[in-house]
């Protein structure tokens, strides 16, 4: 069963069980004659605000991650998560229908009921859903083929776990070792190694990832992030303490057999509404205000050196994948013809004179609020780095990777609290700045980043 069709089934179950929860109210309300009401409602008028009613629990149900999978996820914390989303959305019927002047309206019996009413159905219908999910994973259909990396002591439990049927919804295909003497434990071979294992990932049609490294090599952990990143899996890591304190991790309690989620959705689908929201009004706003400033720069450039006004490159995004940013050229049309992509550095001889402007004042990136309006980036976020830069850093820097799970950033925590790149020692320096804005990602702390870059520009502190 596909994630996609799993979240069809979802909003089908959640149209029929919110549906007849409003046609309950409405019957119970008007037509059972249990409550006095001076109105009159036809079923007319009930089949016309219906798909309102719908609509409103469906947005909520989404802000909510009420369509997250439902593969590894128990029936106690899908109805919790249930509940708790059906208060909040009843809280807001009640704060937008209260009427102040009304006294009679502060305490209504029959939006209690429809409270009662909907936790029963709508949870009803999911935990049906799950019931119906467990079914057919135990049967074997909609599995999930898994790789085991590493063979060890933890790997082997996992194996047992999965025999018992605790790790209902996978199915391991195998493990993934350096050393091909290993025994066959239970069934399960060594099928591969760290070095020709991203080939069987796409053979085997591997959806999850399961990492049990004893030693926990971060260079390792960086190697196979870095040669399965393409082919849409999922990664999960058999937990340790250092794991569960040092974040961008989720637990995942598979029945009573815990791992851990590695680079889980940071923000939730309200928060990333609210941050996209953000963007696309900061960046025309300052679209908008910055376009005089646009085009002097742009006539400036012109004159200043021969090129082309506006400079593209692919840089890496979001999960990895590439896209092209836009900034004014502040260096020489040739700038790299000689070197091959090279950092800048301080003083650098190949800036232009207005490109030394445009770089102390951040000018030159006036050009990125197009990225940020097309979803490229985000305006707060780790700076966006060239493919050959990517590659090599998460080949040698622990935990390099993390960064990509989140949109790059016109400006970011790094960006105003250390200097430019200039070295692999800035990057690694600069990676604890992302690592600790990525762990602590909130809009307060986007709103601290934005006000530290204002007064960067102010005081011409940009390199």
């Amino acid at each position: 069963m596909k994630i996609s069709k799993e979240r069809k089934l979802l909003v089908l179950a959640d149209f029929i069980t919110v549906n007849l929860s409003t046609f309950f109210l409405f019957f119970l309300k008007f037509k059972s004659g249990i409550f006095q009401s001076t109105l009159e409602h036809s079923y007319t008028e009930l089949f016309l605000i219906m798909p309102i009613i719908y609509l409103f629990w469906l947005v909520m149900f989404h802000m909510r991650d009420m369509y997250r999978s439902f593969y590894f996820r128990s029936a106690i914390e899908i109805f919790l998560h249930c509940v708790s989303s059906l208060t909040i959305g009843v809280v807001i019927v009640y704060l937008i229908t209260i009427e102040l002047n009304n006294p009679e309206t502060y305490f209504r019996f029959p939006l209690i009921i429809y409270y009662l009413v909907m936790v029963a159905f709508v949870a009803i219908g999911r935990l049906s859903f799950k019931l119906i999910l467990n079914r057919y994973l135990r049967k074997g259909i909609g599995l999930r083929n898994a790789l085991i990396i590493g063979y060890n002591k933890s790997a082997r439990k996992i194996v047992r776990e999965y025999l018992k049927g605790s790790l209902l919804g996978l199915k391991i295909i195998g493990f993934i070792d350096d050393d091909p003497d290993n025994p066959e434990y239970q069934g399960i071979k060594t099928i591969g190694n760290f070095d020709n294992f991203d080939k069987l990932i796409t053979k085997r049609k591997i959806r999850e990832i399961i990492i049990s490294i004893e030693s926990k090599d971060p260079l390792l952990i960086n190697k196979i992030i870095l040669k399965s990143k393409d082919r849409n899996v999922f990664y999960k890591v058999v937990p340790s303490l250092n794991d569960i304190i040092s974040g961008n991790v989720r637990t995942f309690e598979l029945f009573n057999f815990t791992l851990l989620e590695l680079f889980p959705d940071i923000l939730s689908p309200f928060q990333r509404f609210i941050k996209r929201s953000i963007d696309l009004m900061a960046s025309f706003i300052l679209l908008m205000i910055s376009f005089p400033i646009i085009i002097i720069s742009a006539i400036i450039i012109k004159i200043d050196s021969p090129g082309n006004i506006i400079y593209h490159q692919k840089r890496v995004g979001k999960d990895f994948e590439e896209f092209t940013v836009f900034k004014f050229r502040s260096m020489r049309q040739d700038a790299e013809s000689k070197t091959g992509a090279v950092w800048a550095t301080k003083d650098d001889p190949r800036v232009t004179k207005f490109g030394d402007f445009m770089r102390k004042t951040r000018i030159d990136e006036l050009p990125q609020l197009l990225n940020v309006l097309i979803g490229n980036m985000s305006f707060v976020g780790p700076r966006p780095e060239r493919k050959v830069f990517v590659d090599e850093f998460i080949k040698n820097i622990p935990f390099y990777y993390k960064r990509l799970h989140i949109k790059p950033g016109l400006t970011g925590w790094a960006q105003v609290k250390h200097k430019y790149d200039e070295t692999v020692e800035d990057v690694k320096e600069k990676l604890k700045y992302d690592l600790f804005y990525i762990e602590n990602l909130s809009l307060k702390l986007d709103l601290i980043i934005i006000l530290h870059t204002v007064r960067t520009v102010v005081n011409f502190r940009g390199h």
